[in-house]
């Protein structure tokens, strides 16, 4: 898996998270939403983007520096290594029959 994948996959948790938190705790600002965002509508959307692109980039610069960015290529290296029989003998035969649907 790619760390970009990673981040965007995080961050859409995070913000739905924070939506679905923070949403019911603004319930006392109804009446005024039309008139907040006409004043402030476009200041507080760059705001809210460039928090998200914050957190997406910080969440993608630790999966670069942890190590999760070659993951997936390892991961993908070692399943195409084993279907083609090499190391464990009982893996590949599984995974050969999982192929051909044969799940008994």
């Amino acid at each position: 898996m790619q760390p970009w994948k990673i981040s965007a996959g995080l961050t859409a948790a995070l913000v739905g998270s924070v939506l679905l938190l923070g949403g019911s705790r603004l319930e006392y600002l109804a009446p005024h939403w039309p008139l907040i965002l006409a004043h402030y509508g476009v200041p507080v959307g760059l705001y809210a983007a460039f928090a998200v692109v914050t957190v997406a980039a910080i969440i993608y610069g630790v999966a670069r520096a942890t190590g999760l960015a070659d993951l997936g290529s390892r991961v993908d290296l070692a399943e195409r290594s084993v279907r083609r029989g090499e190391g464990d003998q009982d893996l590949s035969d599984a995974l050969r029959r999982d192929a051909e649907g044969d799940w008994e």
